[in-house]
Protein backbone atom coordinates (compact mmCIF):
# COMPACT_ATOMS: atom_id res chain seq x y z
CA UNK A 1 0.00 0.00 0.00
CA UNK A 2 1.40 2.82 -0.91
CA UNK A 3 1.68 6.05 1.54
CA UNK A 4 0.08 8.98 0.97
CA UNK A 5 3.65 11.39 -0.68
CA UNK A 6 3.39 8.19 -3.41
CA UNK A 7 -0.23 8.62 -4.24
CA UNK A 8 0.34 11.96 -4.67
CA UNK A 9 3.31 11.93 -6.57
CA UNK A 10 1.73 8.81 -8.44
CA UNK A 11 -1.34 10.30 -9.27
CA UNK A 12 0.55 13.45 -10.69
CA UNK A 13 2.85 11.26 -13.03
CA UNK A 14 -0.20 9.60 -14.23
CA UNK A 15 -2.32 12.90 -14.95
CA UNK A 16 1.17 14.49 -16.36
CA UNK A 17 1.25 11.39 -18.77
CA UNK A 18 -2.09 11.85 -20.51
CA UNK A 19 -3.13 15.26 -19.99
CA UNK A 20 -5.82 15.36 -22.94
CA UNK A 21 -5.96 12.55 -25.47
CA UNK A 22 -8.58 14.38 -26.92
CA UNK A 23 -11.61 13.07 -29.74
CA UNK A 24 -13.73 12.91 -27.22
CA UNK A 25 -11.75 11.22 -24.49
CA UNK A 26 -11.20 12.56 -21.16
CA UNK A 27 -7.96 13.58 -19.44
CA UNK A 28 -6.28 11.16 -17.28
CA UNK A 29 -7.41 13.24 -14.04
CA UNK A 30 -10.85 13.24 -15.25
CA UNK A 31 -10.82 9.57 -14.84
CA UNK A 32 -11.56 7.75 -11.26
CA UNK A 33 -8.98 5.57 -10.91
CA UNK A 34 -9.97 4.74 -7.42
CA UNK A 35 -11.25 1.13 -8.29
CA UNK A 36 -7.90 0.24 -10.44
CA UNK A 37 -5.68 0.68 -7.89
CA UNK A 38 -6.40 -2.30 -5.13
CA UNK A 39 -6.89 -4.93 -8.28
CA UNK A 40 -3.90 -3.29 -9.60
CA UNK A 41 -1.96 -4.15 -5.77
CA UNK A 42 -4.03 -7.54 -6.13
CA UNK A 43 -3.27 -8.75 -9.57
CA UNK A 44 -0.22 -6.96 -10.91
CA UNK A 45 3.29 -9.31 -10.95
CA UNK A 46 5.32 -8.16 -8.37
CA UNK A 47 7.96 -7.15 -11.12
CA UNK A 48 5.60 -4.48 -12.54
CA UNK A 49 4.57 -3.37 -9.21
CA UNK A 50 7.89 -2.43 -7.94
CA UNK A 51 9.04 -1.00 -11.29
CA UNK A 52 5.95 1.83 -11.31
CA UNK A 53 6.68 2.22 -7.33
CA UNK A 54 10.38 2.81 -8.81
CA UNK A 55 9.29 4.75 -11.74
CA UNK A 56 6.86 7.04 -9.57
CA UNK A 57 9.72 7.53 -6.98
CA UNK A 58 12.27 8.71 -9.03
CA UNK A 59 10.22 10.31 -11.96
CA UNK A 60 7.79 12.34 -9.50
CA UNK A 61 10.35 12.85 -6.62
CA UNK A 62 13.38 13.03 -8.57
CA UNK A 63 13.85 13.92 -11.96
CA UNK A 64 12.31 17.33 -11.40
CA UNK A 65 14.76 18.88 -9.39
CA UNK A 66 17.40 16.69 -12.04
CA UNK A 67 16.15 18.56 -14.87
CA UNK A 68 16.16 22.18 -13.40
CA UNK A 69 12.57 22.36 -11.38
CA UNK A 70 11.91 23.27 -7.57
CA UNK A 71 10.41 20.95 -5.72
CA UNK A 72 8.34 17.15 -7.01
CA UNK A 73 6.07 16.57 -10.11
CA UNK A 74 3.12 17.09 -7.40
CA UNK A 75 3.66 20.76 -7.23
CA UNK A 76 4.45 22.30 -10.81
CA UNK A 77 2.56 23.07 -12.61
CA UNK A 78 0.82 21.27 -16.31
CA UNK A 79 3.76 22.98 -18.19
CA UNK A 80 6.13 22.12 -15.95
CA UNK A 81 5.07 18.41 -15.54
CA UNK A 82 4.99 17.97 -19.25
CA UNK A 83 8.29 19.38 -19.25
CA UNK A 84 9.61 17.03 -16.65
CA UNK A 85 8.04 13.77 -18.92
CA UNK A 86 9.20 14.65 -22.10
CA UNK A 87 12.77 15.44 -21.32
CA UNK A 88 13.19 12.41 -19.50
CA UNK A 89 11.30 10.03 -22.11
CA UNK A 90 14.92 11.00 -23.59
CA UNK A 91 17.32 11.16 -20.99
CA UNK A 92 19.10 7.53 -20.47
CA UNK A 93 17.48 4.97 -17.51
CA UNK A 94 14.86 7.56 -17.08
CA UNK A 95 13.29 6.79 -20.57
CA UNK A 96 13.20 3.10 -19.42
CA UNK A 97 11.11 4.06 -16.33
CA UNK A 98 8.81 6.49 -18.51
CA UNK A 99 7.67 3.31 -20.36
CA UNK A 100 7.10 1.57 -17.21
CA UNK A 101 5.43 4.32 -16.27
CA UNK A 102 3.05 4.88 -19.48
CA UNK A 103 2.40 1.03 -19.41
CA UNK A 104 0.71 1.45 -16.21
CA UNK A 105 -1.24 4.87 -17.10
CA UNK A 106 -2.72 2.71 -19.88
CA UNK A 107 -3.95 -0.01 -17.79
CA UNK A 108 -5.64 2.51 -15.71
CA UNK A 109 -7.09 4.94 -18.38
CA UNK A 110 -8.64 2.05 -20.17
CA UNK A 111 -10.13 0.23 -16.80
CA UNK A 112 -12.66 3.10 -16.83
CA UNK A 113 -15.80 2.08 -18.46
CA UNK A 114 -16.41 5.91 -19.95
CA UNK A 115 -12.82 5.91 -21.02
CA UNK A 116 -13.68 2.46 -23.03
CA UNK A 117 -16.91 4.06 -24.39
CA UNK A 118 -15.71 6.75 -25.85
CA UNK A 119 -12.40 5.03 -26.92
CA UNK A 120 -14.97 3.00 -29.00
CA UNK A 121 -16.90 5.02 -30.40
CA UNK A 122 -20.67 4.92 -31.77
CA UNK A 123 -21.26 1.12 -32.22
CA UNK A 124 -21.90 0.62 -35.77
CA UNK A 125 -22.63 -2.84 -37.25
CA UNK A 126 -19.67 -4.65 -38.15
CA UNK A 127 -18.47 -5.79 -41.67
CA UNK A 128 -19.87 -8.42 -43.14
CA UNK A 129 -18.04 -11.77 -42.96
CA UNK A 130 -16.45 -13.28 -46.35
CA UNK A 131 -19.20 -16.61 -46.03
CA UNK A 132 -22.08 -13.97 -45.61
CA UNK A 133 -21.13 -11.91 -48.46
CA UNK A 134 -21.02 -15.07 -50.94
CA UNK A 135 -24.22 -16.06 -49.95
CA UNK A 136 -26.15 -13.29 -49.25
CA UNK A 137 -27.95 -12.55 -45.56
CA UNK A 138 -27.16 -14.87 -42.43
CA UNK A 139 -29.37 -17.29 -42.15
CA UNK A 140 -29.95 -17.28 -46.19
CA UNK A 141 -26.68 -19.29 -46.84
CA UNK A 142 -28.14 -22.74 -45.58
CA UNK A 143 -32.07 -24.18 -45.92
CA UNK A 144 -32.82 -26.60 -43.15
CA UNK A 145 -34.93 -29.56 -44.78
CA UNK A 146 -36.72 -31.80 -42.37
CA UNK A 147 -35.58 -36.07 -43.12
CA UNK A 148 -37.37 -39.15 -43.07
CA UNK A 149 -36.47 -39.39 -39.44
CA UNK A 150 -36.69 -36.12 -38.36
CA UNK A 151 -33.09 -34.95 -38.33
CA UNK A 152 -32.37 -31.29 -39.82
CA UNK A 153 -29.99 -30.89 -42.50
CA UNK A 154 -27.93 -28.45 -44.05
CA UNK A 155 -28.43 -27.85 -48.10
CA UNK A 156 -26.56 -25.00 -50.19
CA UNK A 157 -29.68 -22.69 -51.30
CA UNK A 158 -29.40 -21.83 -55.29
Amino acid sequence: MPLPIERRWRDALLDALLPAPGSGLPAMAEVDRRAFWPRFDRTAPLHLRAGFRLATAVLAGLAPRLLGHRGTLAGLDAAARDDVVRRAAHAPVLSELVLVAKLVACFAYFDDPAVQAAARGPQAPGPESPRDSQHGAPGSAVSAASSANGDARREPSS
